[in-house]
This record gives structure tokens, sequence and C-alpha cells, in this order.
């Protein structure tokens, strides 16, 4: 057999498996979604509404399952959507909150969050659990058919625990693997929606340094228009040219409600060819966090707007595209047009369209467009791009270690000039033409999927293979404000990172007070610094940060303060409070022996339970408060 006969032949087989796998996947995930199997958990077969549908779009991550709405209250019985068992039991003031999952014969698992309460058995259990180990958290897995309910069991009530942001129940169904299977794909016929989602814009980004969308080196935004035939357009045509990205915001509604939501799937087809395909039918936790590169996020940071992608950026392992032609990338040729067609779906399959039209142009240097933009540089994937008012053709001068290469403009918006660099090619330190000159601060080029160790003055950067989902341009700055008061910054908040960044940082101010001073983001305001914490080790604060942009080494010596607010014969409630860094635990006495308190941080409250309900309390009690710095308080209570 000739040698390409025989490469032909490994990648045919290599390409039936991977078929293979793909249609026993899609297989496995239809055979598990059962229509009528499961009981809707919250006033079954009544109209009831969502605050939110399976992968909306969310900080760091898609939303899983569904919230319903409770009416803003607390109380409501939660039922078990099936028979099963308790197979594990979640106590929170974060996160999920209150929370239940059960294990049903079909495999699958059923999720409650936010609960206010837990049903007589699954309370004991948890309570028995508390008061042996003497923690309020707990997050713990309970052994098969300890506890058994039946389909339409009281399980609890629907609450506001966790971060819920308003009473409500969030409801997932998961599979054996814990991924996430959308709840709405199950035929609830208590939840109606027969209105197609609403395309509100669609944007074309250049993805080379040669490319060009509307003359220009930058995303541009069109403002889809509804016809009456209740397709959308644009008006006019895009003009590119080179490889380009197209993105979209779109949301959705659903029948009686205000709520907007996220939509299930699109689709784009260039010249009527499918080649981009994202159903977010089930996904796993793990991949969650690859939002940050479906979403365009220097655009999200910026505007504070979440465009998705229409096109599969580097770094992206979503599973959810199931169909993508060249990663989604179009390549504009000039005198060509291209004609798109967008298709969104929600989880009922309602369905909206929009057209519109790529015309190829030449790229031209000198353009007058209606642009604003202000003097400054970003990177934008592998581009430099730097903004200032010079003259026509002026040249900038970019510097690297001495050695100098002067470079023209790439175009000229109004009275300024756009200078595109390729920083594969090298990091520069700086740049200068007649009248603008800036350092750039760069340190090193990290690449993805590398363990790597950069050393910058004070700061010491670790990156893990699995921290980046593309190169990283690293750019670094510190600097000393005041005594205990320094920053440091890393890059840009632009851009998203998958893991953790381990971060040693020396203080230069060696009066800095160890072990009092931590870590604060600096991101927002000088009054808005969150704390983010850290470990001394010798004269060294060491932290694992999850972002990028800029930090501060802020000292707190203040202790949290707690306030008396009930005094009941079987509860006591107080208030604790500690802006600088927030409560990092806490610890009840009564008569020397522990005292379950239960902690809400979006009310600031602590109240105790009793291991016996309604066991009255009387005696001394001691409250212990530790904040997040180490500092502490204590409160003594005579009870009657």
């Amino acid at each position: 057999m000739p040698p390409l006969i025989k490469q032909n032949s490994h990648f045919f087989k290599g390409f039936i498996i991977l078929l293979l796998l793909l249609l026993l996947s899609q297989l496995s995930f239809a055979q598990q979604v059962v229509k009528g199997y499961f009981m809707f958990p919250i006033n079954p077969g009544q109209k009831n509404f969502l605050s939110a549908n399976m992968g909306e779009l969310r900080p760091n991550h898609f939303h899983a399952g569904i919230d319903v709405k409770t009416g803003f209250a607390v109380g409501l019985p939660v039922y078990a959507a099936q028979d099963g068992y308790l197979s594990r039991v979640r106590v929170s003031s974060y996160g999920y909150g209150n929370t239940i999952y059960i294990t049903h014969p079909n495999g699958l698992v059923t999720v409650y969050a936010h609960l206010d309460s837990f049903s007589p058995a699954i309370k004991n259990y948890v309570l028995n659990f508390q008061y042996q180990n003497q923690v309020f958290e707990l997050d713990e897995y309970v052994a098969k058919d300890l506890i058994k309910v039946k389909k339409g069991d009281i399980i609890g009530k629907s609450g506001n625990s966790g971060s819920s942001g308003g009473p409500h129940l969030h409801f997932e169904i998961r599979d054996s693997l814990e991924n996430v299977l959308n709840p709405l794909l199950f035929g609830f016929s208590e939840i109606k929606d027969n209105i197609a989602p609403i395309i509100q814009k669609i944007a074309a980004r250049p993805l080379e340094i040669n490319s060009r969308v509307q003359q220009e080196y930058a995303l541009k935004e069109w403002t889809a228009q509804k016809k009456p035939d209740g397709t959308y357009q644009i008006p006019g045509v895009i003009e590119a040219s080179g490889n380009i990205g197209l993105e979209i915001k779109v949301t959705d509604k659903m029948n009686e409600t205000s709520n907007l939501y996220g939509v299930n799937c699109i689709e784009l087809f260039v010249n009527g060819e499918e080649i981009f395909y994202h159903n977010i039918e089930s996904f796993s936790f793990d991949e969650s966090k690859y939002i940050n590169v479906h979403i365009d996020y220097a655009h999200f940071v910026s505007k504070h707007q979440r465009l998705e992608r229409l096109y599969v950026a580097d770094g992206n392992r979503l599973s959810t595209y199931k169909k993508v032609r060249n990663r989604g990338r179009l390549t504009i040729s000039p005198g060509e047009t291209k004609q798109i067609e967008i298709r969104v779906y929600d989880a009922f399959g309602n369905k909206s369209i929009l057209k519109c039209s790529i015309k190829g142009v030449e790229p031209q240097k000198d353009y007058l467009y209606t642009s604003t933009l202000s003097p400054g540089s970003k990177v934008d994937e592998n581009v430099l791009i730097v903004s200032c008012l010079a003259q026509p053709d002026e040249k900038a001068s970019l510097y690297f270690k001495g050695k100098k290469q002067d470079i023209d403009p790439a175009y000229r918006v109004k009275s300024m000039n756009v200078y595109l660099y390729d920083l594969r090619k090298g990091l520069p330190d700086s740049m200068a033409s007649l009248s603008y000159k800036e350092n750039f601060n760069f340190v090193s080029a990290i690449p993805p999927g590398k363990n790597v160790t950069v050393e910058y003055k004070t700061l010491t950067l670790s990156f893990a293979d699995t921290t980046l989902f593309d190169t990283l341009y690293l750019q670094a700055k510190t600097d000393v404000i005041a005594q205990n008061h320094e920053t440091f910054e890393i890059s840009s908040t632009a851009t998203p990172v998958f893991g953790k960044i381990n971060v040693r940082y020396c203080p230069e101010d060696k009066g800095t007070e160890i072990g009092k001073c931590y870590i604060y983001s600096a991101n927002g305001s000088n009054t808005s610094h969150r704390f983010e914490g850290g470990e001394w080790n010798d004269n060294n604060i060491l932290y694992d940060i999850k972002y990028l942009g800029k930090f501060a080494i802020r000292r707190d010596t203040i202790p949290p303060q707690i306030k008396t607010k009930k005094i009941l014969p079987t509860r006591v409630e107080f208030s604790v409070l500690d802006p600088q860094s927030g409560i990092k635990s806490f610890r009840a006495e009564l008569n020397g022996k522990w005292l379950l308190m239960n902690y809400d941080h979006k009310t600031a409250r602590l109240w105790s339970e009793s291991r016996i309900p309604g066991d009255k309390l009387t005696g001394t009690l001691i409250l212990e408060v530790m904040d997040k710095s180490l500092n502490s308080s204590t409160l003594t209570v005579t009870l009657p």
C-alpha cells in the first residue's frame, strides 16, 4: 500500500472512531432525557415561572439548571422529583447554600439549592453531623439508601440561602458523571414559552494583524432590526478583509414574565453552509470557565456587555460546539460577498434568524472613518495596538533593549494614527513618535500548556500548564504608595485566565507589617479594594490569584464587630461585620459546650440552633469571631 493511501486510511479510521464516539454520546444523552419522568419540584401541575434558565452567561460560568420563582417568598414546599435516596447534602453561607442531592433509579441526580430548611429526616442527619464534628458548613456524601424518598415527598422548603440574590429554588438534573442536563428538555408542562429569542446585535472582529472590519483593526457592532416577517437584519453590509470572526448579542423571553434569559443553540451559515453550531443542552462543571473565551471577554470588561463568539477562540475546549468548520472563522477576499445567516433557538424550539452580507474590500491606509479613539495602547491577541495623534504617514519607533525599529502607521482614523505590531516577533520596551511616548513594561511571553516561572523585581509569578487559554504577553509593574500600602500590576483585566497564578511578592517597604498585611484586588477605586488573602513566608507573601489586573498590599488590624440582636429562650442572634477582609470563622460555646451557630453573610447574621429543638438556652455563652486577616473578637453573654 502506498504511504499516502496508508496515511489516508489511518485518518479515515480515526474519523470513523471520532464519529462513532460523537454518535454514542448523543445517543446516551437522548436516552437519559425522558419526558414526564420527573415531577416539577415547586407547585407541580401549576403554572410556574423561571428567573433563570440553563446556560445563561454568568461571571466565570454558565448557569447550571433552572431558577424557579417562588413569588419573592421563602418556605414553599419543595418536592422530590422522582423516587430515590439522599446521596449528598451541603450547608454553606455561600454558593448553593442549603442543598439536597437525590440519586434516582435511572442514575440521574436532581439538585435542590438555596433551601431555607430540610425535611425532618434530612435535618436530623445534618444536625447530628454538625454537632458531632462541631462545624456549621458541610458537604457530605450520604450512604446509599440511608434516607430514601418517594416521588412527591416534601424534602425541604424553598429559601434564599447561600449566594442567592433573592428567594427562589435552583434546580438541576445531572448524570452520573456530574454533567448538567437541561431540565427544560424533560418536558415540564408547568413552564410555557412560545416567544422566539431576541437578536440584539451582531459584531465582527479582525482575527489577524492584516485583517480589517470597516477598514479598522477593531471590533465593530451593528444593531439588529426586526422585520415584519419576524426575521432580523442590519442596515447596510459589513465591509471586511482577511480573517474575521462574527459575534452576537442575544437574549430570550418567556410567556407572562419580564425576565430575560439565555439561549440554548446558535448556528452560523455562510453561503448556505453551516460552519458553526453551539448547543448547551449539557456541559460539565470542569469546562464552565471556558465561558470567558466563549464570550468576547475584552469587550465584556470594557463595555459590560457579553457578545457570544460564533467561532472557537484559541484555548477554548467547550464540548458544546457540535459542528465547527475552520473553527468558525471567515476569510474575506476583496470583491467577494458572503451571505450570512444566524439561527438562534431556545430550549422550546422557538427560533429567530438574522441575515446580512459581508462584502470584501481592499484595506485603505488613509481611510477616514467616524470612530472615536483615545491615545494609548492595548494588546489584542498577538497584536500590540497603539493609537496616537500624529501626522499622516508619520513613522513611530519601537525600542528593544537599545535597538530601534521604525514602523509605519497601519491606517489613520481622523487625526490619529494607529500602529500595529506583531508581538510574536519580540517584546518592545517602549515606543516613541514626534509627539507620543510610552513604556510597555513587557516582561515575557508566557505560552499556554507549560509550567513557567517569571521573576520581575520583587514579584515572582508561577504559571501552571493549565493556567492560560492562550499566550500571555506579560506586562508587570510595582509601586510603593505608602507604608503598608504597595501595588503590583499583572497585565490587564481584559485578558482571561483559566487557572490560578501563584504570586510571591516581597514588599519593597521593609516596614510592611508581616502577618497583618494581605493582598487586595485594586481593579476598582481605592475605596473598593476587595480582600484576596495570602500567606506570609519569611518576608514574602504568597497567594494564588484567579485573574489579572492590579493588586494592593494593605494592612488590616481591625477586629470584627459583634452586636447582640436578639436573646430569646431558645435562640440567640448576633450581627457580625468586618468590612476590611470579611468573616473567616466563628465559634460559640454555651457553658463550655459547643453550640451550633448558623451564618448568613448577606445579612451578616449569626443565630444559634440547639441539637434538640426547643431546648432552652441558659448560662454563659461565649462567641468568638475571626476575620480573614486573623483578627478576632470575643463576646460573652449571660443568658437567663
